[in-house]
């Protein structure tokens, strides 16, 4: 069971990778989507079994939330921060 979380996790990846570059083509409905599906891809990824997909679904949902959620969070605080 725990190796089917990792292949999950993968898949839930590409999805969310998917939905990302959907949003990025103008629309921004797919934003959240793509989000959750990645959150979601991560916890599936720290339950399976250590292999190539534990990796995938870490590193690739990892860069999908730092790039959706931690850097604009960063950039707009820290940054744009005049009125």
């Amino acid at each position: 069971m725990r190796r089917k979380f990792g292949i999950i996790s993968t898949l839930l990846f590409l999805a969310s990778l998917a939905a990302y570059i959907t949003m990025l083509s103008g629309n921004d409905g797919f934003l959240f989507a793509g989000v959750v599906i990645s959150l979601v891809g991560v916890v599936f990824a720290i339950f399976s079994e250590k292999g190539p997909y534990r990796k995938v679904g870490f590193i690739g949902n990892g860069l999908i939330i730092i790039v959706t959620i931690i850097i604009p969070l960063i950039v707009t605080t820290f940054f744009w921060n005049t009125p």
